[in-house]
């Protein structure tokens, strides 16, 4: 095929420019503009960004529980099963720049342009045809951005790189955005035996392990999916086995540093699931995807429908375009509607998963492996096709993303409002910008910028009166505390954290803690009580301790709270500790990522001169 893009992506330098230049075009305005688009989520991952900075401004850089982010948050263990590792890099990016925006603006970039790149890389090593990688990886990427975020996010469009701009959900878009590698990893391990992909499998399984848990499942599912085609078409043996045992083992020594903690606290304490949306399984498939190509917020549908009778018309429709077609259609049809009966095993799955745009990437690559086979056919009659489609896909992405900078620029005033009136309501209100009366609201469009952001930073810190509560309003926390604590607290005992109540004689009190540098203390008791309940989730690693500083026996009481025998002590002071196995994943993790490293750079120095001996050998010979 004799088009200029070829030529241009088989030169290193300029393809990795190409995709620079795109992740810089999608981001643009926000990065002129110096400002973030923030929606329902935002203000969890930007706040609890911002406790893992006051961490390491204390010299904590292994996060464990929420200690700096006020009364109400302290003792929360957010960072042992939320993973906060894969993020560090926008930490340090925060810290360098001094300026939460731009680093946010920037990591989306590097985000995109990895994902492009890392995606080609893959798919090129699997298909030896450059031209076919890079316009799967564009498609992809370029696709999942395609269209608006939802008005509200029960809606269920999960639309990764606008959700990355939003950063709602923010670390499982990420990880949508490189799944394909891990899935073309397995594949190869699983139906072509090529046990060479098992360090971009382990290493990329890891990295998602630490950005996601309800991604990562997602991912696990589908590799076992993959697994049980691979045992009935017989593809498994001895050799995949192992390398795929060999996999999970280094994926588990690399992200050891969260999944330990992690499963170790599941068991000695009770936390409840992710908060459920079962009501986004098994949807209208009108609704969801139909709608959506008529509308043209799905290109990837749009290109498919547009191939398919292509290869109709010219006859052209051969077994493997058949069943990627089939496959793109099935996908969703299972994923977006009542065809699959998701009610009988939502319950189970919307606990970690959530909804079932958790697979949505699978579809997505089907998709565009099945439109970049067709164009590459195509051109090779009529060349220009290729630079035509890769143009039309930027073209819609930027529409979707730049769609949702401009829209907040024009917002809906009601049309019984005549006078302009203060920020309260980012749907119908002349203002998005954060007001502190709002900020722990959530669920607005909210632009955010380098100024105003810390409304947004100091919400956890603020007064009731700032925030517009009544006195006896419990405090909220932008943590979602209430989302992720021990089943059935969010019913019975939310106002424990809100309002910091301490438990003793059968009576919740108020005004008896504080917190002090890493501890938090428990002032005024009476001398004579047993037993004190204290307003934290119990978690394996808090030590309590009286006024001489002895430690107190602690334990997890049957409300799921830590509970203290303060033996006559007046005054109890809660510190956390690691735990022997959170610290030993530590030290795992860290030798296991500087081995891997070590080893591919041996392998790197060992392959080029491999090839540089048959490059000699080759010369000599003519």
């Amino acid at each position: 095929m004799k088009y200029k893009l070829s030529n241009y992506i088989k030169n290193f330098w300029i393809r990795n420019f190409i995709f620079i230049l795109i992740s810089l075009i999608l981001l643009l305005p926000f990065l002129i503009n110096g400002e973030l688009i923030t929606w329902a989520d935002s203000q969890f991952h930007i706040t609890r960004l911002y406790e893992i900075i006051k961490q390491q401004q204390h010299g904590q850089y292994f996060p464990d529980i929420v200690q700096y982010s006020g009364l109400q948050n302290w003792g929360y263990g957010l960072n042992l099963f939320y993973p906060p590792y894969a993020l560090l890099p926008l930490v340090f990016l925060w810290r360098l720049l001094d300026n939460p925006v731009m680093a946010f603006i920037l990591f989306d970039i590097f985000i995109v342009y990895f994902a492009l790149a890392m995606n080609f890389r893959i798919l090129k090593k699997a298909t030896q045809n450059l031209s076919l990688s890079f316009l799967i990886s564009i498609l992809y990427i370029l696709t999942a951005s395609a269209g608006t975020m939802p008005p509200i996010a029960r809606n269920g469009m999960n639309i990764p790189v606008v959700g990355i701009v939003l950063i709602n959900q923010l670390t499982s878009n990420i990880v949508f955005l490189f799944a394909p590698v891990i899935l073309v990893s397995f594949y190869q391990i699983i139906f072509r035996n090529e046990n060479s992909y098992w360090k971009t499998a382990a290493v990329f399984s890891a990295l998602s392990a630490m950005l996601s848990i309800p991604a990562t499942l997602g991912l696990v599912i589908t590799v076992i999916i993959m697994f049980i085609i691979g045992v009935f078409k017989k593809k498994i043996n001895t050799k995949n086995i192992t390398t795929l045992f060999g996999v999970a083992g280094v994926t588990i020594l690399l992200s050891a540093i969260f999944i330990v903690p992690l499963l170790e606290q599941r068991l000695y304490s009770s936390w409840g699931s992710l908060p459920n949306r079962q009501t986004l399984w098994g949807k209208s498939f009108f609704d969801i995807v139909v709608k959506n190509i008529f509308n043209f917020s799905d290109i990837l549908s749009v290109f498919v429908v547009i191939a398919f009778i292509y290869l109709l018309l010219y006859k052209k429709l051969d077994k493997s375009s058949k069943i990627l077609a089939a496959g793109y259609l099935l996908s969703l049809l299972v994923l977006h509607s009542s065809v699959f009966p998701w009610w009988l095993i939502q319950n189970f799955f919307a606990a970690t998963l959530q909804y079932t745009s958790r697979w949505e990437f699978v579809p997505r690559l089907i998709g565009s492996i099945f439109v970049a086979r067709v164009v590459l056919d195509i051109a090779q009659v009529k060349p220009k096709i290729f630079s035509l489609t890769v143009y039309v896909t930027l073209i819609f992405s930027v529409l979707g993303m730049y769609g949702n900078t401009l829209s907040t620029y024009f917002p809906v005033i009601p049309a019984t409002q005549e006078t302009p009136t203060k920020p309260k309501d980012g749907i119908k209100n002349e203002s998005f910008e954060p007001v502190k009366t709002y900020a722990l609201k959530g669920r607005v469009y909210l632009r955010v910028n380098s100024r105003n952001i810390r409304n947004i930073l100091d919400s956890n810190f603020a007064s009731r009166k700032e925030l517009g509560l009544k006195p006896t309003d419990p405090m909220l926390s932008s943590l979602a505390f209430n989302d992720y604590r021990i089943q059935g607290q969010y019913r019975d005992h939310q106002k424990v954290y809100a309002n910091s109540l301490v438990k003793f004689n059968g009576k919740l009190h108020k005004n008896m803690t504080s917190v002090q540098g890493e501890e938090f203390l428990i002032n005024n008791l009476p001398k004579s009580l047993n037993t004190v309940q204290a307003p934290i989730t119990y978690l394996k690693g808090f030590k309590a301790y009286n006024d001489l500083g002895n430690e107190l026996v602690t334990y997890k009481n049957g409300d799921g709270f830590l509970e203290i025998k303060p033996q006559g002590s007046e005054n109890i002071k809660i510190t956390y500790e690691k735990t022997f196995l959170h610290k030993g994943s530590i030290v795992v993790t860290i030798f296991s990522w500087i081995i891997l490293c070590f080893g591919i750079f041996l392998s790197k120095i060992k392959n080029g001169k491999r090839r540089h001996a048959k490059t000699f050998n080759s010369g000599s010979s003519i």
